[in-house]
């Protein structure tokens, strides 16, 4: 009888590549005990599978074993005993076959597999399962390890009798060679019923003990090595982690790893060694390995491998990303120890070597983090001398208690200050800072009262408790910036106590006590530009660390600083590289080369150094009677060795210059040009380096006024005060210094995109008579620019509905569009007047007579009536009518003034016709049909007009003249002219 088509189906898919597929089709099959029942499609059905489990596509394999079992468990394979499935696999798989024995062989071992895992068996059943795996290893060597599997199971499900007598046999057969030759197959079998039936197992593998405990004795260690390399890739999936599981729980991971998993992982191909050894820590960790033990990995040979990897080239490049894989794992691992864990940790991976820098990843640190206050107070006292361990204390400190910094701290202060210490301190101080700056945002740099507390108890440990208060109590009385003044004082002090060089401990000093005089001084006028001059005088050293406390103290001060406290911070940084410098006076040579004038020699101040008499008088001893100064003897030296024979001698020397000959002379030169490039300074390189430390100062300062310009506190007064001084900034850096120059119009460019609504018609017409003056004096395109958006920016916050400008503004306008039409000494761009009316062209509803007529002026210069007509198409927009209406006036009078240009076109010579003006009205005319062809009024007044030179145009020898400049037309208009003209009679009804 045959099977029906759905069962036949389902058995087909059983050997889909897909395993879902295959899972729902053993689900289905499962199901059909109806159609089992029957003992035809029953027998048809068993032997179907049977034989498809020596399939030799694995598929197929997976699908009908599965599907064998899981109908030899359910009622349709109960009539099926061991004797029965066997004849039919002897039936179908003949294992004495030789060119398909192999294939067979793997068939019958999963029927046995499917057999044993789906019955409860008996006896003599396990004793027939047994014999026949025999038979199956001995037709198939290589299927001795799914041998040892099949017994492990056997083991497992039987009672003890049943293993001793039908298990127990096979089970020593395999462990009698384990002395002598460790095989994966036997390891395996001792591994896995060392616990079960240690008794047997304890007779033969000397490493398993009565009690079922393992210990490797190490001659063992070599033979195991031995035995994992001759896996293969699917037996090394059960044989590894049982190695490692044993490895933990025997508390020998440590040799196990440095004896056999390392060396195994090792001998891989170089790509895939990480790979091995992330899957051996990821197993160790199942097995509930301890996360201390876990450092052993970290030998010479991996890190050294590690480090190839993450700065090596080619294929090394492929295993970084492994790397960072395998020490995220670690780290993640690492991060739950804690106190005394975290440091026995960290102390075994210093001693491993520099584990950081080879896996790129932050191992120690992390370590690090997770110290105890006890544990700290150790490990900086162990490394305090240790620079390149100190500095990992700044990625560690956020996570300590404050206990713990404060232990951390003063340890670092009480030491001899070296330029590491500094370096971390004061990273640790910039640290204690939140700061929050992004330009057109409000600024924000704030520090926690506990982050406060934390920088006065250091000042405490390092100054004293008694200065700190006279300090506190000096401050205390200032009732502006006392903020300010009381943080900046505390990291002076740190500062000056943690400075590597005396000259900046001294400038730290005289720091703080002028922090104390602006305190006492608060009612002095000039107090607040002694505030500002003492942040720039900081900002402008060349250490990074000061700029956020600095920026702290100038956010807070904000409220009390007035607008010419912030235009004397834009003119500083308007002042001179050299004055910036501070080497105005040291010239001593003018830019042609002229010499200096000694009278303008400055004397030497007596107060900076008390043995500048007593060396003074001994230069004057030291002076010839013709007066010549002290020379330098290391360049004297120099040149007398350069000179040779040539060189200045006593009375008795016969040698004189007209005795060297040319060659003698030639040697003599290059060696003087040689001896005085070594002694006399690059002067090129000292400019060059004072030119990027001025304008890195000037990019401090511009972050500064960033800050002030994105900060609540300062007044939209204040902020529009400082866009004229920008822009002078910008002029006069725009040559010299760039990016400063650009940094100057940022700022502008910020200020001018803000909304403001507490500004007068005042303000705003001498902000934009400012601009407008500043743009004079320049031919800049970026501040050109600039001014152009100032220039929108005065109209739109002069406009307090949105719609219509104030009167004084409007009259301010029209006289510059007057200007810009008569071309006054060339000092309007086209911007000034064209960027408003596309920026803000509700604005200039009410301006549209004023536009059209100068537009369609052919006294205008063309580019301009271009450049105004095209700003006046961009008012005729949807969004704008919806706001506003357009009057009729101006509707008639576009269409009027059109239609006499296009009848222009139509009568004059077509080589003569400009392209951009063409194509600038034909955009007008067609957005404005746009616009109002639902006001039948409006259409009419466009129709009436229009009419007759559209249909000219669009026809006949004009339309073939009007081809020629397309190009043109279709770049401006987004169209053909054809299809503008289309569009035109359609808005306007004009028949086609």
């Amino acid at each position: 009888m045959r099977p029906p088509s759905d069962l036949l189906d389902i058995i087909s898919k059983l050997a889909e590549l897909d395993p879902q597929t295959r899972k729902g089709a053993v689900r289905q099959l499962a199901e059909k005990q109806q159609e089992l029942s029957d003992n035809e499609i029953n027998t048809y059905v068993f032997e179907r599978l049977i034989s498809g489990c020596a399939s030799a596509r694995a598929a197929v394999r997976l699908g009908y074993t599965t599907a064998l079992g899981t109908i030899l468990a359910s009622r349709a394979g109960e009539s099926w005993d061991l004797d029965k499935v066997l004849a039919i696999a002897d039936k179908k798989m003949d294992l004495a076959e030789k060119t398909v024995g192999s294939g067979h062989a793997i068939g019958h071992s999963l029927v046995l597999v499917a057999y044993a895992q789906s019955r409860k068996l008996k006896e003599h059943e396990v004793t027939k399962i047994v014999e026949q795996s025999k038979k199956v290893r001995d037709v198939a060597p290589s299927l001795a390890f799914a041998q040892i599997n099949l017994l492990c199971s056997l083991a497992s499900k039987t009672k003890e009798s049943v293993f001793q007598k039908s298990v127990a046999p096979a089970v020593e057969m395999y462990l009698e060679g384990i002395d002598s030759q460790y095989t994966p197959e036997n390891i395996y079998l001792a591994l896995r019923l060392r616990e079960s039936h240690s008794v047997v197992v304890s007779k033969y593998a000397k490493f398993v003990k009565k009690d079922g405990s393992c210990q490797f004795a190490d001659d063992q260690y070599p033979k195991l090595l031995a035995a994992l390399k001759r896996c293969d890739i699917a037996t090394v999936q059960v044989f590894l982690p049982l190695l490692i599981k044993v490895s933990v729980e025997s508390d020998s991971f440590e040799k196990m790893y440095l004896k056999v998993l390392e060396p195994w992982a090792l001998s891989s191909n170089e790509t895939k060694v990480f790979d091995r050894i992330l899957n051996i820590v990821t197993q160790f960790f199942e097995f509930g390995g301890d996360a201390k033990s876990v450092v052993v990995v970290f030998t010479k040979e991996v890190l050294n491998r590690m480090e190839t990897a993450t700065r090596g080239k080619g294929q090394f490049r492929l295993m970084s990303k492994k790397v960072e894989d395998f020490a995220s794992f670690i780290k993640s691992k690492l991060a739950d120890l804690r106190d005394g864990d975290a440091y026995s940790t960290l102390k075994a991976l210093e001693k491993c070597g520099n584990v950081d820098k080879a896996c790129g990843t932050g191992l120690t640190t992390s370590l690090l983090s997770n110290l105890g206050k006890k544990q700290i107070s150790v490990w900086i006292k162990e490394n305090l001398t240790n620079q390149d361990e100190v500095r990992k204390i700044v990625t560690a400190f956020s996570n300590w208690n404050e206990s713990s910094r404060i232990t951390v701290l003063t340890a670092l202060l009480a030491q001899k200050a070296t330029e590491t210490s500094q370096s971390v301190v004061t990273s640790i101080i910039d640290s204690l800072f939140y700061v929050k700056t992004r330009a057109g945002e409000f600024a924000s740099i704030q520090i926690s009262e506990k982050n406060e507390q934390v920088l006065r108890q250091l000042v405490v440990a390092t100054q004293g408790e008694d200065e700190v208060k006279k300090a506190e109590k000096s401050i205390g009385k200032a009732s502006l910036r006392k903020k300010s003044l009381q943080i900046l004082w505390y990291v002076t002090r740190l500062w000056s106590k943690i400075a590597a060089n005396t000259e900046d401990s001294a400038a730290y000093d005289s720091d703080s006590s002028e922090i104390l005089a602006i305190a006492k001084n608060e009612s002095d006028d000039n107090n607040s530009l002694v505030f500002v001059d003492l942040l720039l005088s900081i900002l402008s050293r060349e250490q990074k660390f000061h700029r956020t406390p600095t920026a702290f103290a100038f956010v807070h001060a904000i409220p009390s600083l007035k607008s010419k406290d912030l235009c004397h911070i834009v003119e500083t940084a308007m002042m001179s590289e050299a004055e910036l410098a501070g080497n105005d006076d040291e010239d001593v040579e003018d830019e042609e080369g002229m010499p200096f004038d000694e009278s303008e020699i400055p004397t030497r101040n007596k107060d900076v150094d008390e043995d500048s008499d007593s060396d003074e008088d001994e230069e004057e001893e030291d002076d010839d009677d013709e007066g010549n100064e002290t020379v330098d003897q290391e360049l004297l030296d120099k040149l007398n060795a350069a000179l040779g024979d040539a060189a200045p001698r006593d009375s008795s020397s016969d040698v004189e210059m007209d005795d060297l000959d040319d060659e003698e002379m030639q040697k003599m030169d290059e060696r003087l040009a040689a001896a005085f490039k070594a002694v006399a300074p690059n002067a090129g390189k000292d400019k060059k380096r004072s030119a990027k430390s001025v304008e890195a100062l000037k990019m401090k300062i511009a972050d500064l006024l960033l800050i002030a310009i994105s900060s609540k506190e300062l007044s939209e007064k204040n902020k529009i005060k400082l866009v004229v001084p920008l822009l002078k900034w910008a002029k006069v850096d725009a040559k010299t210094h760039d990016k400063v120059a650009q940094k100057a119009l940022e700022l502008v460019n910020i200020v001018v995109k803000m909304k403001f609504t507490d500004v007068s018609e005042k303000e705003a017409l001498e902000l934009l008579k400012k601009v407008l003056e500043e743009a004079q004096t320049t031919s800049n395109l970026l501040i050109i620019d600039v001014v152009a958006r100032c220039v929108t920016f005065v109209l739109k916050i002069s406009s307090k509905d949105g719609k219509s400008m104030s009167a004084g503004v409007r009259t301010e306008f029209q006289t510059l569009f007057e200007n810009y039409l008569k071309n006054v000494e060339g000092k309007v761009p086209s911007n000034f007047v064209i960027q408003p009316i596309a920026d803000l062209p509700l604005l200039f509803v009410d301006q549209l007579g004023m536009l059209i007529d100068a537009g369609f002026d052919e006294q205008n210069r063309i580019f301009k009536r271009t450049e105004i007509l095209g700003a006046t198409a961009m008012i005729f927009t949807k969004q704008v009518l919806q706001e506003t209406s357009i009057k009729s006036a101006i509707v008639k009078k576009i269409g009027k003034l059109a239609a006499a240009y296009f009848q222009k076109v139509i009568d004059s010579d077509k080589s003569e016709l400009k392209p951009r003006l063409f194509g600038t009205v034909l955009q007008l005319v067609l957005k404005v049909a746009s616009c109002v062809q639902n006001d039948e009024k409006h259409v009419e007044a466009l129709r009436e007009s229009l009419e007759s030179p559209i249909r000219t145009m669009s026809e006949g020898e004009v339309f073939i003249q009007l081809k020629k400049i397309n190009p043109t037309c279709h770049h401006i208009i987004g169209k053909s002219i054809a299809g503008a003209f289309t569009s035109i009679k359609k808005s306007l009804e004009i028949e086609q």
